[in-house]
């Protein structure tokens, strides 16, 4: 069947979160009939890219103790992450089966494989999604969507052509609390709204870390990608697996600071609270000092 111009199947993804908020949902097997002891040809065949924090830490262990998933392979740039990705679905499984790349087109190539997920840093997001969009595999993506505005119309209209599921993170829309926020919010329970205060942290500047002495076991070309060469930062790519967010997302050659970070989800839930989902403001006001990194304003069109 179709749902809002996509293919919407017994494999496909729902947005929202799940065992944690930084998980994607699946659609549950016994919800539409089925044993949940799922045969191996009809589970939904996985990569994951980008074995970081989040990925490492959240969403691979809760998609290989999913029923309905078999996760097949791994890619990261760094040997450590990529084997310790490898470790941890092997480990789930009891086997040695999981494949590990250092080219993600390697394994979006694969035939077997129905749909990825991807959570390399935002400066990476457009380059994955299309290229899984040429080979129709279903894509959970970590949020923001993309590091720049053109690339996000550029993918948009790649992921409409190709026709197939699309998700990036937006955990809070399922969030209880962000729900019931929105709903006394809508429902006049707090009064008019006149005015929306959100901190998300300011926005991201150029690079300008030291270079340093990389150990071996990192294709740092391959980490950077689109972005312009520089010498190696550990600030950028902590080697191995570690349990933060690293910086990267503070420079604008890679991330977009707080405002697309935590902004994917404030603004989003702002926009849900004042019931604009179908448009947004009409107008952007900078601040008001030059070079200030806080106070910008969007003006609605009902003044709020």
């Amino acid at each position: 069947m179709k749902r809002h111009g996509y293919r919407c199947s017994r494999r496909g993804f729902l947005g929202g979160a799940a065992a944690s908020l930084a998980a994607p949902l699946l659609i549950p097997r016994h919800v539409l009939g089925d044993d949940n002891n799922a045969p191996a040809n009809e589970k939904i065949v996985m990569g994951a890219i980008g074995i970081g924090k989040m990925l490492y830490g959240s969403h691979l262990p809760h998609f290989v103790r999913k029923p309905e998933v078999k996760m097949v392979a791994v890619c990261d740039v760094d040997t450590t992450r990529r084997e310790a990705g490898k470790k941890r679905v092997d480990d789930e499984y009891k086997n040695t089966d999981c494949a590990a790349y250092v080219d993600y087109r390697e394994l979006i190539a694969r035939k077997d494989i129905d749909a990825i997920v991807c959570a390399t840093p935002d400066h990476w997001h457009s380059l994955v999604i299309l290229e899984a969009c040429k080979a129709g595999k279903d894509i959970y993506c970590e949020k923001p969507l993309t590091n720049t505005i053109t690339e996000a119309k550029v993918v948009m209209d790649a992921v409409k052509a190709s026709d197939i599921i699309f998700q990036t993170g937006s955990q809070q829309r399922s969030d209880n609390n962000f729900r019931y926020a929105c709903e006394l919010v809508r429902n006049g329970r707090i009064g008019k709204i006149t005015r929306v205060e959100v901190g998300v942290g300011g926005p991201p500047r150029p690079c300008n870390l030291p270079g340093e002495e990389m150990e071996p076991g990192l294709d740092w070309d391959r980490w950077l990608g689109p972005a312009p060469m520089r010498e190696y930062s550990s600030v950028l790519s902590p080697r191995g697996v570690h349990d933060h967010f690293p910086s990267w997302r503070a420079f604008c050659e890679y991330g977009g600071g707080g405002m697309t970070d935590w902004g994917a989800h404030h603004f989003d839930i702002a926009q849900w609270g004042l019931g604009m989902d179908e448009s947004g403001p009409v107008e952007i006001v900078p601040p008001e000092k030059p070079g200030q990194s806080h106070g910008v304003k969007y003006i609605y069109a009902n003044g709020v």
